[in-house]
């Protein structure tokens, strides 16, 4: 199977960032300058968009999960997205208030009623300083 090929097969899977994609190509042992060409091809025919890519994870992960923003930011970075790119999403994406939000979610499922270990739990979750004291009223 060609690199086009096997590219096409993992976006049926789900969306990728072009420097997520681009990293399993080459695990697979395609070579680097045959790599760049797939990307740039799938890139030219719209069948690969970072920006569309970054926007449905953040999305999801805002959803689904509960992490807050230096968390999800991490997120962002690990799927290789640029940092500047994660940081104007979020600020996007994620107000205070949507924080809050989420981290409330994250303290209703805890067993925990201890203050200082839930603002533990929460740090280590990425919420904002801010977010943690107006959630617990510290």
């Amino acid at each position: 199977m060609n690199a086009y090929d096997k590219a096409i097969n993992l976006l049926k899977i789900r969306l990728h960032h072009s420097e997520e994609l681009a990293k399993k190509l080459s695990l697979r042992g395609y070579k680097q300058s045959e790599v760049n060409d797939v990307i740039f091809r799938l890139t030219k025919e719209g069948l690969l968009d970072n920006a569309q890519f970054a926007q449905a994870f953040l999305d999801s992960l805002i959803k689904y999960k509960t992490f807050g923003f230096f968390g999800l930011k991490a997120k962002l970075l690990s799927r290789g997205i640029d940092s500047q790119e994660a940081e104007t999403l979020l600020k996007e994406y994620l107000p205070l208030e949507k924080e809050k939000e989420i981290a409330e979610r994250f303290v209703e499922k805890q067993k925990e009623t201890d203050k200082v270990k839930l603002a533990q739990s929460l740090s280590r979750k990425g919420f904002r300083n801010q977010v943690i004291k107006r959630i617990l009223d510290l």
